[in-house]
């Protein structure tokens, strides 16, 4: 079996157009057709050329030569650079050429990188209010991501991060906190992001406030970048630290997992380099007692891809799913089998590859042109 040629197409997200689901497709020429994800933000039109200039490593392949491709692709950017936009191209042909081999063997992913741990995955959502917190919980969510308003900048200020944090702003954060706990109960598990925005003293500051709100996790409460300003946070406050949705493979991991500066790592499969190369960055976070809470506020195709490495890896924990209300009405109508949610989990595909497929009259729908 050869790879015969590999097809981009952007499909408006919730984000709009200026950040659109990237999908990939690589065909060969026994008639099996990959499908993998190359979302990143903001993006599109760029991640497609990467793509398509990546493709001359791929054409004429055999799909099942995922590692030896992935090297191709990789160091073939060795003078560019291998993050952001050109590792996302590479995570979503990556994916595609794993799906297609899990067509030709007829086996989910899961069962072709050593099975599944878990019969299914559980999941957190998306909240910015109690209420919202209260109406995930109704309807199965065991854990939630709750979101708090932040101010205004001060005037004549226009650098966002990194900010202080003033005193109201701090009482006004635990205040809201607060309320979201009271709207779940003691059962449900709660998770905040700061996304980078705060100093380290800020930072440290808002983690010993919420520590009375039992977080799960307190996400990116400083850049990561910079390794020991998260060591600092991580041994001044006692939440859980998760990073990771800001790094790429497996070297963009491994300085930050040796220092033990998190508890917690985010990669996500879309960005980081595709579904064996995430597993990598897991086993290296396994070794070191730390769990991984995969990143993917992403589209069906992520979601799909997230699932067969979270039925796989030992040390996943969480994995992100943005609920149907608050995601674009036609994310699942892209699909010909969307991920399945069953109270608070989502179901481990059984189909063989990723477990789905594009349904194109959709996909013609909501294309985005270049």
């Amino acid at each position: 079996m050869k790879v015969t040629r590999i097809e981009t197409h952007l499909v408006r997200s919730a984000r709009g157009e200026r950040s659109p689901w990237v999908f990939v497709q690589v065909f060969t020429d026994e008639g099996l057709i990959g499908l993998g994800d190359a979302t990143n933000w903001p993006g599109g039109a760029i991640i497609k050329k990467a793509i398509e200039d990546l493709s001359q490593f791929v054409v004429g392949e055999d799909p099942f030569h995922i590692e030896y491709l992935y090297y191709r692709m990789y160091r073939a950017l060795d003078q560019v650079g291998q993050t952001g936009v050109v590792i996302a191209a590479i995570s979503g042909i990556e994916i595609a050429l794993w799906d297609i081999v899990g067509q030709a063997l007829g086996r989910p992913i899961y069962d072709l990188i050593g099975g599944p741990c878990r019969d299914r995955v559980r999941f957190y959502s998306h909240a910015a209010t109690p209420e919202e917190c209260a109406a995930l919980a109704a309807k199965g969510c065991t854990a939630i991501k709750a979101y708090f308003p932040v101010g205004p900048l001060p005037r004549g200020e226009r650098i966002e991060i990194p900010r202080s944090l003033s005193l109201a702003e701090e009482r006004a954060a635990l205040a809201h906190m607060r309320r979201c706990r009271e709207a779940v109960g003691d059962e449900i598990d709660i998770a905040t992001d700061v996304g980078v925005r705060y100093t380290v003293s800020a930072a440290i500051r808002l983690g010993n406030r919420l520590e009375e709100i039992g977080l799960i996790f307190y996400e990116e409460p400083v850049g990561p970048e910079n390794i020991d300003a998260l060591a600092q946070v991580k041994a001044a406050v006692n939440v859980p630290i998760c990073v990771g949705e800001r790094r790429y493979t497996r070297f963009g991991f491994r300085d930050l997992i040796a220092a033990q500066a998190v508890d917690m790592i985010m990669p996500d499969v879309v960005r980081c380099g595709g579904i064996l190369e995430t597993k990598k960055i897991a086993a290296m976070a396994e070794s070191y007692y730390i769990q991984v809470s995969p990143h993917n506020p992403n589209s069906a195709v992520a979601t799909m891809a997230s699932l067969q490495l979270m039925a796989n890896i030992p040390n996943g924990l969480l994995l992100e799913f943005v609920d149907d209300g608050l995601d674009a009405d036609w994310r699942d109508d892209l699909l010909t089998d969307p991920p399945e949610v069953d109270d608070g989990y989502l179901k481990l595909p059984t189909k063989p590859g990723l477990g789905t497929g594009l349904v194109m009259r959709q996909v013609e729908k909501y294309r985005v042109d270049e």
